[in-house]
């Protein structure tokens, strides 16, 4: 894992209700509760997707993989919590979607810190006892990803925090959960490169063990022997990772995205009036095809935009973009609103011509 690498994933804070004002055989007892409960509802979770976080009263937890470790993650503790018939463990949890950067501690264990983390902890100072709040970018993004998500959430208003900034929740209601979606499996060049790297690693302990049963010569020809093969299996690595790289561009560029439903008819052209005295009609040049027609009757907006944002031209959306590069526009002036939650929206006043190519940059600091 990169460090000091920015990723935009979901957070989820839980506290432990009470906890400063518990004895310490309390804390004790209700930290092992705590953590047996969190160990349950993360048992699907990869260890590569999380990183969790000792708060002393509670967690943060950052997924790395699917947005919807969240959503799922919220369900299990309320299930949890709902089914146990003493209270001596009460939580609260938020939720949110936002940039985190992962840095080391001063222990040098992998930390999180950012924006996202600073969301989810507003949002769960503002649930009450066992309740689990959402913000509204995690909300918006699990409510895209299957109708059975967003029916889980009820929209509780807008809550302001002690920094005056204003938040809108979404509350967990007590639905069943949903049949989880199936997780992405890794590709053929993921699985390539890993089945390399433990080659590496049982070639090193094999080669490690002949070593020590050489004499000093043979030794130092056998340590020049590991240097060449580890450089070429680090080389055949690199290529797996970039070609992994290459297909997941070109998978995004392929993607169309669907136009806006409420779209108005093109208003009908009226009849041509006839022209006193007109001059004897000139031949007329053949017409195009239909083909040339259209490519010429609509401008593209190409857009570039990182690391990602929501696309809305005069109110409509459009999509996300990356994967969304390509728009196709008919002549006119246009309102295009790039959005990413935790940032100032961008907007810009573009106007497309027909066979004109309008290329808009922009990165979210």
């Amino acid at each position: 894992m990169n460090d000091n690498r920015t990723f935009v994933c979901s957070v989820a804070f839980i506290d432990i209700v009470e906890y400063s004002k518990k004895s310490v055989a309390e804390q004790m007892r209700a930290k092992e509760q705590f953590n047996l409960m969190l160990a349950q509802a993360l048992a699907d979770v990869p260890t590569k997707d999380r990183i969790i976080l000792d708060t002393g009263d509670g967690a943060a937890i950052s997924f790395l993989g699917d947005p919807e470790d969240g959503l799922f993650l919220g369900l299990a503790l309320r299930d949890t919590l709902a089914e146990r018939s003493d209270e001596s463990l009460r939580l609260r949890t938020g939720i949110n979607l936002g940039p985190v950067r992962l840095v080391k501690d001063i222990n040098g264990q992998p930390n999180i810190i950012g924006d996202g983390i600073n969301v989810a902890q507003r949002v769960m100072s503002f649930a009450e006892i066992n309740q689990v709040l959402a913000s509204r970018s995690y909300y918006e993004v699990v409510s895209a990803l299957s109708p059975d998500y967003a029916h889980l959430f009820n929209f509780e208003g807008a809550r302001t925090d002690k920094h005056v900034r204003e938040h809108e929740v979404y509350a967990l209601g007590k639905a069943p959960a949903p049949p989880r979606l199936p997780r992405r499996k890794p590709g053929a060049a993921e699985v390539h490169a890993t089945a390399i790297m433990e080659k590496i690693v049982h070639a090193a302990y094999t080669i490690r063990a002949q070593i020590m049963r050489r004499p000093p010569l043979v030794t130092g020809l056998t340590v020049a022997l590991i240097l060449v093969v580890a450089l070429a299996l680090r080389i055949t690595v690199k290529k797996a990772e970039a070609e992994a790289e290459r297909q997941a561009e070109i998978a995004a560029s392929t993607v169309v995205m669907p136009r806006p439903l409420k779209t108005k008819p093109p208003a009908a052209e009226p009849p041509p009036q006839p022209v006193e005295a007109a001059p004897p009609p000139k031949p007329s040049l053949a017409k195009k095809p239909a083909r040339s027609q259209e490519a010429t009757a609509t401008g593209t907006v190409r857009l570039n935009v990182l690391p990602w944002g929501e696309i809305r031209i005069n109110g409509n959306q459009y999509g996300v973009s990356p994967p969304l590069r390509d728009i196709a526009l008919k002549p006119g002036v246009y309102k295009l609103e790039i959005r990413n939650p935790g940032f100032a929206s961008y907007l810009q006043v573009v106007e497309v011509k027909p066979g004109e190519e309008i290329k808009i940059q922009h990165r979210f600091r």
